[in-house]
């Protein structure tokens, strides 16, 4: 049995030009004209929560609630966005994978994400995931993204010969190589920096190969 794990934006989901803008509008709506590096690496835990903790403790701000007055407002815009025409396209191949992991008996899938769980379940939805029996973790359960991937692994429940985790970041890789997990990277910002990589989902064949090397 193989646990096959992903992350989600840019990963099975284009979504990072409105992801980024819609985040940086919650927060500065929510706690004024912050600083926020220009570079997402530059933050610790680059999870939803994590990114946010930091930016609050950089800027001085010790509001503790703060933190759900951001993910609400992120909440909103997302859905605004979507619900007025903004796109959200799968990754080529992305859907017909998924559900083609889903239906094997070799398979268990999860999905663990460093945004927030409502945002990401909306952009899976607007893609087309069918996301029913599915298990998804994020930086609801916590900052650190190799918690997000630890409690993912465990509410999959099985005792597994092989974990992977697909991702599109620099830190997807450095998180599964905390794990010890095998790491198959996508899109553009990973080409030529790990092993197993892909463009896109759109060759099958390929992909089920580097699962099982």
């Amino acid at each position: 049995m193989i646990a096959t794990i992903f992350d989600i934006d840019g990963t099975l989901v284009d979504s990072f030009g409105f992801d980024d803008a819609c985040y940086i509008s919650a927060i500065r709506e929510v706690l004024g004209e912050v600083y926020i590096h220009d570079d997402w690496s530059n933050y610790k835990n680059v999870t939803d929560t994590g990114s946010l903790r930091q930016i609050m403790e950089e800027n001085k701000i010790q509001e503790v609630e703060q933190v759900e007055a951001v993910r609400t407002k992120f909440g909103e815009l997302i859905g605004q966005y979507l619900q007025n025409g903004g796109k959200c396209l799968p990754k080529r191949g992305a859907i017909h994978l998924i559900n083609k992991l889903l239906a094997a008996e070799d398979y268990e899938v999860g999905f663990a994400t460093g945004g927030w769980r409502h945002t990401a379940k909306m952009k899976l939805r607007h893609a087309g995931f069918n996301l029913k029996n599915t298990i998804l973790t994020s930086s609801d359960d916590g900052d650190e993204r190799v918690v997000i991937m630890k409690k993912c692994l465990l509410q999959l429940g099985h005792c597994f010969q092989r974990v992977v985790y697909i991702g599109d970041a620099e830190w997807d890789m450095q998180a599964t190589e905390k794990l010890g997990w095998h790491f198959i990277g996508v899109g553009t910002r990973l080409k030529g920096k790990c092993e197993f990589w892909i463009k896109d989902f759109s060759s099958y064949n390929t992909f089920m190969k580097m699962l099982q090397v």
